[in-house]
C-alpha cells in the first residue's frame, strides 16, 4: 500500500502529465490545406505536381508553380532554395507547407525550411 506522501506524488505526476497533454493539444498549430479563404500569415499546405520551377535572377530564391493552384510557392535562399531546386524536378508530386503572404499584391506561400517540401 502506498504511503500518504507517495499518493500525493502520484497524483501530482498525473496532474502534470494531463496539463502537458492539454497544453500541447490546445496550443499546437494545426495546418490547413490552402484555399482562397486562407488568411495572411496562416500556416497552410498544398499538394500537387510541379509545373515549373525557377530560380530568381537575384537573391537565389526559388519559385514553384504547382498544379491545380492559383498561387506560387516561394522558397527563400536562406530556407534552402538551392537544396530544394536540386532535389526536385518538373513533374514531381509534392506536399509543401508554408505561410500565406503577399508580394506586390499577389498571394504566395512562403516556405520556412527545406524540410517543409516533401516529395510524394
Amino acid at each position: 500500500m502506498l504511503q500518504k506522501e507517495e499518493k500525493i506524488v502520484v497524483v501530482l505526476l498525473i496532474m502534470a502529465a494531463l496539463s502537458l497533454i492539454i497544453a500541447y493539444s490546445g496550443f499546437s498549430e494545426e495546418i490547413q490545406s490552402y484555399s482562397p479563404d486562407s488568411k495572411l500569415g496562416e500556416r497552410v499546405y498544398v499538394e500537387g505536381t510541379i509545373l515549373s520551377k525557377q530560380m530568381t535572377r537575384t537573391g537565389g530564391n526559388l519559385i514553384l508553380t504547382i498544379s491545380n493552384l492559383n498561387i506560387n510557392v516561394f522558397i527563400p535562399e536562406k530556407s534552402g532554395a538551392k537544396e530544394v531546386n536540386d532535389s526536385l524536378k518538373i513533374g514531381d508530386r509534392v506536399r509543401i507547407a508554408g505561410k500565406v503572404q503577399e508580394y506586390k499584391n499577389i498571394r504566395e506561400i512562403a516556405v520556412e525550411s527545406a524540410r517543409d517540401v516533401v516529395r510524394l
